[in-house]
């Protein structure tokens, strides 16, 4: 477990360190991260909404993996927060494109808050407004995992560091390609109107 979790929190600090690259290269994209983690019952926001400017300095996370997996309430609460936050903040589906990442190695196995269906009913909705959900898991179908929470998205993981770091690399690759179409639709519509 050792090593997944120090291939989980150094990759997470490269997925960062990607996006304040990106932040030089595509200088009219505002980029935002905010990272939660799960186990047991501890469902924790461990970086609050935050955007990413080329020269901030970038804090590595720190895990404390322990077995139990509430798949469920962590996908609930972090996307009903953020929802509310984002609304608050007045960012509107026209110009801001969200992306939900969710990497585990274990299944669902101990929510007490939300169920499977509320998680579907809750990121179908959230999908009309443009967010997009990416799933890496494994233990479990990735692909059944989609269907169940109505994902878009993700890959089966090997359960090694390897494994782990080679599905982050993934998700940071096709993130950077997403936002890049995005941009370009998005200025093609700016300049359509």
């Amino acid at each position: 477990m050792a090593s997944l979790k120090r291939a989980t929190e150094e990759s997470h600090l490269g997925i960062l360190q990607r996006i304040q690259a990106e932040c030089a290269e595509m200088t009219n994209l505002n980029q935002y991260v905010n990272t939660w983690f799960f186990g047991g019952i501890r469902i924790e926001e461990s970086q609050p909404l935050t955007k990413i400017g080329v020269e901030d300095g970038l804090k590595s996370i720190h895990l404390n993996p322990n077995g139990s997996t509430p798949l469920f309430d962590a996908i609930g609460k972090a996307c009903t927060q953020l929802e509310v936050l984002m609304s608050n903040l007045k960012f509107s589906p026209d110009d801001t494109m969200v992306t939900v990442a969710v990497f585990t190695d274990g299944e669902e196995n101990s929510s007490r808050i939300f169920s499977q269906g509320e998680v579907k009913r809750l990121v179908t909705r959230l999908k009309l407004s443009g967010w997009t959900f990416d799933y890496y898991g494994t233990d479990v179908s990735v692909e059944e995992m989609k269907e169940r929470l109505a994902f878009d998205g993700g890959m089966v993981m090997e359960k090694s560091e390897s494994g782990f770091r080679s599905g982050m690399a993934n998700y940071s690759m096709k993130s950077s390609s997403s936002k890049a179409d995005w941009i370009k639709n998005w200025m093609k519509d700016d300049f359509s109107e």
